[in-house]
């Protein structure tokens, strides 16, 4: 549609609230090139060279751990049958609703030094002492946690593919190994790639995990030079260098992608299966219990007992205040981000063209960006506003640094692509004559919007609300730096307990945070029977 008056006021809109958004990543950028100090110097001489190291290095073991799971998970669940088949393609989606921190510190418990497994190895005479806070077992766990992101991606492009490649490639005589090295996985490379390009992101984002087990990595380095040393210049360069891993692996994602486009015909014909018998059907229960039992069951369990026996002592005033603290910041974002992301989704639905394409895209940039960097971001926006005011007015105290507002700012700008990308897959679902035909009979675009299509997209709407919630309940590096001072939600408390060594009192806190993040899984396990 062309550009109106009536346009006009919704094209103003989506321009001011993508500035306002990326303006805490632009900060960043500014005072990375401006920053000089005797810390950064010292940081630089010192230390910084090995985060670096660090960061790379468990980046290339996690993405090697990752696709084996992932891919290796997807492959077997879809091109070969044995009994469990189902259980196995829903169970392997389950280590999604634990999040990576809570992960890393039942892991710790469990095989740390005078665990249950340590002490199991006395009884059995076994003295020998390993240590699991290393680098290694923050890359398996890393991996445990975030694999599914491949599994889900690639399972299903081998669901929408594989009947129609498989299928011809064994009608000419190809061997099934060899149909799917060289024709189905080469032709998944993209899904591959884009799983991949999210366990990269969130492993650089990872802050629990690594902060707990001592490995030094660029999320680290960003809260030592903030909390340890104050020094919000050091933080931003340290947070540039980590947006240029980030950078790198989204241009070699785009890259990995070629210029390749696959148009495949659908086809009717179900999906030749093989069915696994004798030593490969051992091999496969073996391979896929692994991330199954590993990711999930030994931890929700371990989780469930500990509850059990301490949730007793837990359900008192503090407790209740920090699920009332998460909800009402979850809540609060989780709605922003639905009403911003409907403006600018409608913007782009109502005037298509290269502006609104390429301006909707760069408000979504917080979500390829580590929350720590993005908290940094909104501490120094923040901070020099407050200060402004403070100098011109003479305000006593500060405005916007460390209030609820600047946490519930800092999610939405992280988490903004979650919703504005439901919405927009919602109103491609609906199609456009639906509005023009509103528009042709007098309606004004806001009227089409709240008296036709939001209506129609209640029920999407809801399931993009619930997506974000549970982002932001379980967002811990980002709530860590911009909460309010002694606000607790239930993602920090896990937190903070783990580290004080009172793995069994969070227990029952990280057992919220996973049911409410299996709710999405509940609603998405028909599509992965």
């Amino acid at each position: 549609m062309k550009l109106t008056g009536s346009n006009f006021p919704w094209l103003s809109m989506t321009t001011g609230i993508t500035l306002v958004v990326i303006l805490p990543i632009l900060l960043i950028v500014v005072y990375a090139l401006g920053a000089d100090s005797e810390v950064l110097e010292h940081l630089k001489e010192t230390v910084l060279l090995d985060y670096v190291k660090n960061t790379a290095f468990l980046l290339l073991s996690v993405s090697i751990l990752s696709l084996i799971f992932g891919v290796g998970s997807a492959f077997i669940v879809t091109f070969y049958d044995f009994k469990f088949h189902n259980i196995y393609a829903i169970g392997l989606i389950l280590p999604f609703a634990i999040p990576s921190y809570i992960l890393g510190f039942i892991y710790s418990d469990v095989f740390g030094y005078f665990s249950y497994f340590h002490i199991f190895l006395m009884d059995l005479g076994i003295n020998s002492y390993f240590d699991v806070l290393n680098f290694n077992t923050v890359s398996i766990v890393l991996a445990l946690a975030l694999y599914p992101y491949i599994y889900l991606i690639v399972r299903a492009s081998f669901l929408k593919n594989a009947n129609t490649l498989l299928n011809p490639a064994l009608t000419l005589g190809m061997s099934r190994t060899k149909a799917l090295i060289k024709v189905v996985l080469p032709l998944s490379r993209v899904a591959i790639a884009g799983g991949l390009t999210l366990v990269l992101m969130e492993t650089i984002s990872e802050y629990g995990v690594v902060s707990y087990y001592g490995v030094n990595t660029l999320s680290t380095a960003i809260f030592s030079s903030w909390f340890g040393m104050n020094d919000s210049g050091s933080a931003a360069y340290i947070s540039s260098i980590a947006m240029v891993f980030i950078l790198v692996i989204l241009i070699v994602e785009k890259f990995s992608q070629g210029k390749a486009k696959f148009s495949l015909e659908s086809s009717s014909a179900p999906l030749k299966k093989i069915k696994l018998k004798g030593i490969k059907l051992i091999g496969a229960y073996t391979f896929l219990s692994i991330p199954l039992f590993f990711g999930f069951i030994l931890p929700i369990v371990w989780i469930i007992v500990y509850t059990f026996e301490y949730a007793k002592d837990s359900f008192d005033i503090e407790f209740f205040s920090v699920i009332i603290n998460s909800f009402l910041a979850s809540s609060f974002a989780s709605f922003a981000i639905i009403a911003i992301s409907i403006i600018l989704a409608y913007t782009y639905r109502i005037i298509p063209n290269f502006y609104t394409k390429y301006i909707t895209k760069f408000a979504t940039l917080g979500y390829s960006m580590p929350g720590a960097v993005i908290a940094i971001g909104i501490i120094i926006l923040f901070g020099d506003f407050d200060n402004y005011l403070i100098n011109t007015f003479e305000l006593e105290g500060l405005l916007l640094s460390g209030t609820l507002f600047a946490l519930v700012f800092g999610y939405i700008v992280r988490f903004l692509a979650v919703g504005l990308n439901s919405i927009i897959a919602s109103f491609e679902k609906v199609g456009i004559n639906i509005n023009k035909a509103s528009r042709n009979l007098g309606k004004t675009p806001l009227k089409t919007l709240f008296h036709i299509e939001l209506p129609i997209l209640k029920n999407s709407i809801l399931v993009a609300y619930l997506l974000v919630f549970i982002d932001t309940i379980k967002e811990l590096p980002l709530t860590l730096i911009l909460r309010p001072f002694d606000y607790e939600t239930l993602a920090t408390k896990t937190y903070e307990l783990a580290i004080n060594e009172m793995v069994q009192e969070s227990a029952v806190y990280a057992l919220c945070i996973i049911c409410i993040c299996l709710i999405p899984i509940i609603f998405s396990l028909k599509a992965y029977k």
